[in-house]
C-alpha cells in the first residue's frame, strides 16, 4: 500500500505542476539525446477545439551522482488525461512487468482509484486532500502539458494575496508565483519552506518549478522541474521534463575511517593490467562489489537527476470510457 501511495504522489507531481526548444534554450543536451526524433504528435480533430485529452508513453531515465556516471532507463508507463465535466481526470498505467496486479491509477484531485486494468477490479479508493487546499482552484484545471491559464493564476493569486511578480529573464517575459508554505499540504514532520512556479508570459507555458523541503532529520532537499515543449498546430506540447533533486545532509556520519580512499568519479578509480588481475584472482584477493559510492562516505548528500521523455503523443483521442471507474 505504501509503494502504491508513493507512486501515486510521484505521478500527481508530474502533472499538477509539471515554444519549441528555444524556450529551454538547449540548456540540457542530455534530455535532448533521449528524445526520439522526430517527435510523433497525433492531433485528432480540429485544432481550434483545443486540447481536450492528452496521452503518451513515458520513459524515465535517472542517475545519482553518488552511484552512477550515466543516466539509465528505470521505468516506463502510459499516461493520459482528459477534461471531463470541466475537470481534469488523469490515468496512469504502469507496465505489466512491474509485477503488480493493481498497476493502474485514475485520479481527479478528489479521489484516486487503484485498479487492475485487465479486469477493472478495484484495489483501493483513496480520498485526496488536494481539493481542500486553497491552491486547488489555481491548479485544478491546469494540465501542465500545454498552455497555462495565466489569467486564472493572476486572479486567484490576487484573491489569496499571493506573492506574484512579473519581469524578464533573457528574451522571455516571465511571471513568478510564490506559494506560501502555510497553504501547501505538509507531509508529516517534513516541512516545505519554499515553493514557486515560473511561467513564460508570451507563450503561456510553465518554465520551471522549485520546491525546497526540510526533512525531519534536517536534510535540505531542493527539487527543480524543467519541462520541454514541441510546437504543434500552434500549441506548445510537453514532450519531456528534467527533474533535479538536490539533497544536502546537515552533518557527516561518525565512525567512518578518515583515511579511507575517496573516489569522486570513475576516472579516480585505479585500474589493473590483465596480468595483475590474474595474480590477484589466483590469490583470492579480488572481490566483486555490487556498486561503488562516489564521494565522502560520511556525507549522505546526493544529487539525483531524472529525465522523463514522452513519445507516441496523442491529442484528443482518449474515450471517456477509460475513466469510468472514477466518473461522477
Amino acid at each position: 500500500m505504501k509503494r502504491i501511495m508513493v507512486l501515486l504522489l510521484l505521478a500527481a507531481m508530474i502533472f499538477l505542476f509539471g515554444c519549441n526548444n528555444v524556450v529551454l534554450e538547449q540548456k540540457d543536451n542530455v534530455l535532448r539525446q533521449f528524445i526520439e526524433e522526430p517527435v510523433t504528435i497525433v492531433w485528432n480533430g480540429d485544432k481550434n477545439d483545443g486540447i481536450q485529452s492528452y496521452q503518451a508513453n513515458v520513459k524515465v531515465y535517472s542517475m545519482n551522482n553518488r552511484k552512477d556516471h550515466a543516466a539509465r532507463l528505470t521505468q516506463t508507463y502510459r499516461i493520459g488525461l482528459k477534461i471531463i465535466d470541466d475537470r481534469i481526470v488523469t490515468r496512469i498505467d504502469f507496465d505489466a512487468d512491474e509485477g503488480r496486479v493493481f498497476r493502474s491509477i485514475i485520479y481527479d484531485g478528489e479521489e484516486a482509484v487503484v485498479f487492475n486494468p485487465s479486469t477493472d477490479e478495484i484495489g483501493y479508493r483513496i480520498p485526496l486532500e488536494d481539493s481542500k487546499s486553497p491552491l486547488y482552484r489555481i491548479f485544478a484545471n491546469q494540465s501542465g502539458v500545454s498552455r497555462i491559464n495565466l489569467s486564472l493564476i493572476r486572479e486567484e493569486a490576487r484573491r489569496l494575496s499571493l506573492d506574484i511578480q512579473e519581469g524578464t529573464d533573457g528574451n522571455s517575459d516571465i511571471l513568478l508565483l510564490e506559494l506560501p508554505p502555510a497553504m501547501i499540504p505538509q507531509n508529516g514532520l517534513d516541512k516545505i519552506t519554499r515553493s514557486r512556479a515560473v511561467f513564460d508570459i508570451t507563450h503561456e507555458i510553465l518554465l520551471e518549478t522549485e520546491v525546497i523541503m526540510v526533512r525531519e532529520d534536517e536534510t535540505l532537499v531542493t527539487t527543480t522541474v524543467t519541462p520541454l515543449y514541441e510546437k504543434k498546430n500552434g500549441e506548445f506540447i510537453k514532450i519531456g521534463q528534467k527533474t533535479i533533486i538536490d539533497s544536502k545532509a546537515p552533518y557527516l556520519i561518525e565512525g567512518i575511517d578518515p583515511d579511507i580512499e575517496i573516489f569522486n568519479s570513475p576516472d579516480d578509480i585505479p585500474t589493473l593490467t590483465e596480468s595483475e588481475l590474474a595474480e590477484f584472482q589466483q590469490k583470492g584477493e579480488i572481490h566483486e562489489l555490487p556498486g561503488i559510492l562516489f564521494g565522502d562516505p560520511a556525507d549522505l548528500s546526493y544529487v539525483e537527476t531524472i529525465y522523463e521523455v514522452y513519445h507516441d503523443i496523442e491529442i484528443n483521442t482518449m474515450p471517456d470510457d477509460l475513466f469510468r471507474l472514477i466518473q461522477k
